[in-house]
């Protein structure tokens, strides 16, 4: 008899050790919870993450093309004016004709070159110096990409949304001398 009630208590105390079906019920709902609002997050960390190696090739474009053309003649750097190139996803220049590169093809850029000097603070003109502006534009769905500026309403802290993005610099001639 003794053994029996003994059997019966040691029974009810690992019936006990588990969890309610409330209990379970509870924790299920918490996680799915948390899974759900982590799930969601999701889309904005990958738009980020594109965006962030969107900008990084893009700098490496224009810092690559800025480079070429500061190697090449001051009296030349017109010839530049309108250039486009095209490059991969990793910022590898691609060739123009070739079959291949029209598939592997997802950067644009193109080179403007201000045709006139611009005016530095306490002088009039500077002819020593060149404005170059690389444009980096996407290459999505075969569609060409639109280099042209949209037009602005004049408010300077409104935003103006382009299908590109801008890089510039000045082109110094090394060749002259600053003091004439």
């Amino acid at each position: 008899m003794k053994s029996e009630i003994y059997q019966k208590a040691k029974t009810i105390k690992i019936l006990e050790k588990g969890f309610t079906l409330v209990e379970t019920v509870l924790a299920l709902g918490i996680v799915a919870t948390v899974m759900v609002t982590l799930m969601a997050l999701l889309p904005t960390g990958m738009d980020i993450m594109k965006e962030a190696g969107t900008n990084t090739v893009g700098a490496r474009i224009a810092n690559q093309l800025v480079s070429e053309i500061q190697l090449s003649d001051y009296e030349k750097i017109q010839q530049w004016n309108g250039k486009e190139y095209y490059f991969d996803d990793m910022g590898t220049q691609l060739i123009k004709n070739d079959e291949e590169s029209k598939f592997r093809r997802i950067y644009t850029a193109r080179i403007e070159v201000d045709e006139k000097n611009p005016e530095l603070p306490g002088k009039k003109e500077n002819k020593y110096l060149r404005r170059v502006v690389v444009k980096v534009a996407g290459y999505i769905g075969g569609a060409e990409p639109d280099f042209t500026d949209p037009p602005s309403d004049g408010d300077q802290t409104k935003k103006i949304k382009k299908d590109y993005r801008s890089y510039w610099t000045y082109i110094v001639d090394t060749k002259k001398d600053s003091r004439n």
